[in-house]
């Protein structure tokens, strides 16, 4: 009996063993090793086309969060546009005809009955505006947009800097963050920011409008090839600001020739504006009151997403990359996502 019971237990654990080999077979999920190898993003995929469109698809929501903070940032812009409006400007009744005042001067000198005739029928009053003191108010408060903008810009860079790595912000927190560690530096950039891309838009407007000539005509393609290249070396100019250390000229330099290295992706970025610019046209020729408001919640994020995604590769090839390559034994102390400082090479 003792053996019969010993045999039984015997071929009971033999089945046991067996199932249980079977079963870990097809769920062994303590098995001992390495396990699954996780593969690493190479950085060709991280900022590859594809990458872009999973990454704004996942973002889009925060970047019309972002577009709305920047705005409110850059609010003063809609008082100068109140302003230009002329909705609160006085009316006062003059002479619309041109030819009255000389008319009246004649008048003047000579008085016939002719000349008061001509008195009459060239000072048909009409009704100009001029500037009113709530007019001039708005016009000053726009100027203040100089002292918002490049902490602004900053800040949303920071953010879009962050999204393309593939990383987690918080929209307040980070965005104001960042204004707060750069608070100089940004309202510093932003000033000569504004005051370049004012000076080059009126340059070649005016000389695009003005007399046909040979030196109006060289002179404009002159401020316009400048307007291209200072448009593209913005993708570059808040990125570097928030990530190193970098004095004025240096960052103007260094924005230049990644303006010129990252001849590509800067190219790709360029079509991908002119295509939200496009579309913008296309709603605003549709549906006015939407077009005038694509600004304020859509276009200015969403064109300076696809300059960040597309500018921070190349900030990382050629500046990130070789400085953690000549300091290897700075790797892991320095973390990018930690604002660290960064000495430029060049």
């Amino acid at each position: 009996m003792a053996k019969n019971k010993n045999n039984n237990n015997g071929k009971n654990n033999i089945d046991k063993t067996s199932r249980k080999s079977i079963f870990n077979l097809f769920t062994a999920y303590n098995k001992d090793g390495k396990g699954v190898k996780k593969r690493k993003i190479t950085d060709k995929e991280r900022y590859s086309l594809k990458s872009f469109f999973i990454v704004y698809k996942n973002q889009f929501w925060n970047l019309i969060f972002l577009n709305l903070i920047f705005m409110m940032m850059i609010s003063p812009v809609i008082c100068g546009m109140l302003a230009y409006t002329g909705v609160f400007d006085d009316r006062a009744q003059t002479p619309s005809n041109i030819l009255y005042a000389p008319v009246y001067g004649a008048h003047l000198c000579f008085p016939t009955p002719a000349t008061a005739n001509l008195t009459g029928i060239y000072g048909t009053q009409g009704s100009v505006a001029v500037g009113s003191g709530v007019t001039n108010a708005l016009f000053y408060i726009t100027l203040t947009v100089f002292l918002t903008f490049g902490p602004a810009s900053a800040g949303m860079t920071y953010i879009l800097r962050a999204y393309a790595k593939g990383e987690f912000a918080y929209l307040w927190h980070d965005f104001f963050g960042t204004i707060k560690k750069n608070f100089i530096g940004s309202v510093t950039l932003g000033i000569a920011d504004l005051a370049v891309i004012i000076l080059l838009v009126y340059s070649s407007a005016h000389y695009f409008t003005a007399s046909a000539g040979i030196d109006y005509t060289i002179l404009f393609f002159i401020t316009f090839s400048m307007g291209v290249i200072y448009f593209i070396m913005r993708f570059y100019l808040y990125i570097l600001l928030i990530t190193f250390k970098l004095s004025p000229v240096k960052l103007i330099k260094n924005s230049f020739i990644l303006a010129l290295l990252g001849i590509k992706r800067n190219f790709m970025a360029v079509l991908g504006i002119l295509a939200l610019l496009i579309l913008s046209i296309l709603v605003f020729w549709i549906s006015v009151p939407l077009g005038i408001t694509l600004p304020f919640f859509f276009l200015i994020s969403n064109c300076s997403f696809i300059t960040c995604f597309a500018a921070y590769a190349n900030v990382k090839k050629y500046m990130i990359d070789p400085y953690y390559a000549e300091h290897p034994g700075k790797d892991g102390k320095f973390k990018i996502e930690e604002e660290p400082v960064f000495v430029d090479r060049g």
